[in-house]
């Protein structure tokens, strides 16, 4: 997760989710104050090349280094985790907060940022665990800078121009909002007046309002189109319910009420699943609450109403989410709503409700994880902190003995099969079972009791699966000679999965070799056994990028057997193989990564295209010229794969609705405009007209305009998503 730098220079890729996560990012800062502030002058750890600090870390600590840049320097520098998943801050020389960083590698690997300083001065670098309140076990990391040097006239220039290109995004933007009236499908037409409204919000409010109401109507004529009798009704309400929520998304940070009321009017539609359970009334909820999250920094006050709200109609683990949020600013707000969730608990037959059971677990973790509340401070020593509860003392009690009272009530039937108190049952003491401090204080007489309840659960009744139960638990206990051992002694018929499962464990223990030798000594079937060690070897190069071993990942990926598995593994680590090296290594690595596709600049299939997109991507933090040269000869295949696509539209797959290209319905063509879309929007802030010139060369108008947008986006720096730096695609 990559927070927008809070200074106005910034490089490099916006990648993410809905808060999606990012390692690399580049802050260029100016500063106007050189004097060094008190935490500089305090004693903590000074970054410097060669040198690698090793630390240990835990629940609560947050380990603080310095760094002296001069002027343009580029500074790279890399956190190796171990056992711990930890968060990266960067703060200027006056403190100010620059950007927190987060790859979704887990708790190991590696977790990359670099900076650039347009002027001299110290920076700090904090390192703390993720999830800090949370029960985070201890690890260590290790950290290091990967690269210190004059910074690169791209990088630079991408920096000093970022007002120009704002403008230029700004304008591209305007001329996309009138001609977003060229997209025919409606679901189409409101993602893209949605993205342009909520970047255009900070700059010309009126516009985008009026985009926004534009969206509203295109939502409702959908709905109003929508043949309950379909065959494929369930994914057009899916589709619908969709909709709505990126229409609140959007508006309900600046008119939350409009929102609301957007929500409650446009409940039209039957779900396909009526009558069978609640879930059309729980995705109700759901979409109340993503209101009522969003603007709890805003309105915090008419946050915790909606929440009360729907807390009167149903339990939703949201809500937890909402008193995280509030927690920090707020905790009379979060508490006074963590109390009524709590007491609305006390009255509910918690093995019924699985929400319910779910909400009741998750409160009295959350409750049990005081938030501190750091005072704005500078300083290098820890800040004073202050502790807020969201329940008392007995009220925390009390809820914990009646969720794990009730758990304990269930008594399975004699055939221990699935059923929804079973699962409820199951959930709740595998979570209590793994709360053990707070079990020792308010149950220690139940300490055995669980354990063996959870024992008696997670066994099955049925012979054939408790025989499989069996194996798996010898596989998982013992050491990698004794699964094998184990699993010689089950009946034939298992033991081929059995072994592909040992396979697994030894892969998992990094011996990649051993591995492989286990599945083709005894799985036999020739189909199954090259399937296995094709996703072994996968799985191995996987593991390999996310420990940072990219030479060993692409030597991996060097011996698939098939060029188009070679494809296929590319585009889901390119993007992972620069960050952590020095421009030039990364530069060769790529090279390496482009040769392995092939060497003709036009592909033969899904797989090279998406794996040269992807490398282009990847390209452009380091080389904007040769991201283009990659790139540029696709468009005009796209061009052609397009207009094949319209002649075969629905000679087997469906590409085309309305005469429009389908962009979000998996086919191959819709998921190379989307790549298309990001590579060229990411390739704007290096080269504004060039990005621009190669949406020019594509030929479907809907498409084009999505370009635009990305463009625009990049150029504008500008977030969607409530967070999400990633561009949207349509």
């Amino acid at each position: 997760m990559t927070r927008p730098p809070a200074t106005p220079y910034s490089l490099g890729e916006n990648a993410g989710g809905f808060l999606m996560r990012q390692s690399t990012a580049v802050l260029f800062v100016i500063f106007i104050c050189l004097v060094p502030s008190e935490w500089a002058k305090a004693q903590i750890d000074s970054l410097q090349p060669g040198i690698t600090i090793e630390h240990a870390l835990a629940r609560g600590q947050n380990h603080s280094f310095s760094v002296n840049l001069e002027q343009d320097q580029f500074l790279q520098l890399v956190v190796d985790q171990h056992g711990i998943d930890v968060i990266v801050r960067v703060f200027s020389p006056e403190g100010k907060s620059l950007g927190e960083f987060d790859s979704p590698n887990g708790n190991e690997g590696p977790e990359n940022v670099s900076v650039i300083s347009v002027m001299a001065g110290v920076y700090r670098i904090e390192v703390a665990p993720l999830g800090q309140f949370e029960n985070v076990p201890p690890g260590r990391y290790e950290i290091k800078i990967v690269e210190l040097r004059r910074a690169t006239e791209q990088e630079l220039q991408a920096g000093k121009n970022q007002e120009l290109l704002k403008a230029r995004g700004l304008a591209l933007l305007r001329e996309v909002a009138d001609s977003l009236s060229e997209i025919r499908l409606p679901q189409t037409r409101v993602r893209a007046q949605l993205q342009t409204s909520q970047l255009l919000w900070p700059s010309d409010e009126k516009l985008a309002a009026k985009l926004v109401g534009d969206a509203m109507e295109g939502v409702r004529e959908y709905l109003a189109s929508v043949d309950t009798l379909d065959q494929d009704y369930y994914q057009t309400y899916q589709l619908a319910m969709q909709l709505r929520q990126e229409v609140v998304q959007v508006l309900g940070p600046h008119d939350p009420e409009t929102a609301l009321g957007f929500l409650r009017t446009t409940r039209t539609l039957t779900s396909p699943e009526a009558g069978q359970n609640n879930s059309q009334w729980d995705q109700e909820l759901q979409l109340e609450l993503s209101l009522a999250s969003q603007i709890t920094a805003r309105d915090p006050k008419r946050a915790v109403q909606l929440a009360e709200n729907t807390l009167k109609k149903g339990y939703s683990s949201s809500l937890i989410e909402i008193i995280s949020r509030l927690r920090a600013t707020e905790p009379e707000l979060a508490a006074k709503l963590a109390k009524e969730i709590a007491a609305k608990l006390q009255g509910e037959k918690l093995l019924k409700n699985q929400e319910a059971s779910n909400l009741a677990i998750m409160l009295l973790r959350v409750a049990n994880s005081p938030v501190r509340k750091y005072q704005t401070s500078i300083s290098a020593s820890p800040p004073a902190k202050t502790e807020t509860t969201l329940l008392s003392e007995q009220e925390y009690k009390d809820l914990f003995e009646k969720t794990l009272a009730e758990a304990l009530s269930y008594n399975a039937p004699p055939s221990n099969y699935y059923s929804p108190e079973k699962n409820s049952a199951q959930n709740i003491l595998n979570s209590l079972r793994s709360m053990t401090p707070e079990m020792t204080v308010y149950a220690p007489a139940s300490l055995a009791v669980v354990e063996k309840r959870v024992v008696e659960l997670n066994t099955s009744s049925d012979p054939q699966s408790a025989r499989w139960q069996k194996y798996q638990e010898g596989i998982n206990g013992g050491t990698l000679d004794e699964s094998l051992e184990e699993v010689g002694r089950a009946p034939r018929e298992m033991r081929e999965q059995l072994y592909q499962q040992v396979a697994q464990k030894a892969l998992s223990l990094g011996d990649l070799p051993r591995a492989r030798q286990i599945l083709k000594d005894h799985v036999f079937n020739p189909s199954q056994r090259q399937q296995a060690l094709s996703n072994l070897d996968q799985q191995a190069i996987q593991m390999d990028v996310s420990k940072g071993r990219i030479e060993d990942a692409l030597r991996g990926v060097s011996n698939l057997r098939t060029s188009k598995e070679r494809a296929m593994i590319l585009s889901q680590i390119v993007n992972q193989i620069g960050p952590g090296r020095k421009r030039a290594v990364a530069l060769d690595l790529l090279e390496q990564a482009r040769n392995m596709v092939g060497v003709s600049t036009r592909v033969e299939n899904q797989e090279q295209m998406s794996a040269l997109l992807e490398i282009a991507r990847a390209f452009s933090r380091y080389d904007s010229k040769r991201a283009f040269e990659v790139i540029e000869p696709l468009l005009d295949q796209f061009n052609e794969m397009s207009a094949a696509a319209l002649v075969l539209n629905g000679f087997g797959q469906q590409y085309y609705q309305d005469g429009e290209l389908a962009m979000q319905n998996g086919s191959s063509v819709a998921n190379t405009a989307n790549q298309l879309i990001l590579a060229l929007g990411t390739l704007a802030t290096s080269n504004f007209d060039r990005a621009k010139a190669g949406a020019d060369r594509l030929e479907r108008p809907e498409v084009r305009i999505n370009v635009y947008l990305a463009i625009a986006q990049q150029a504008i720096g500008g977030q969607v998503n409530g967070g999400r730096s990633e561009f949207r695609r349509f």
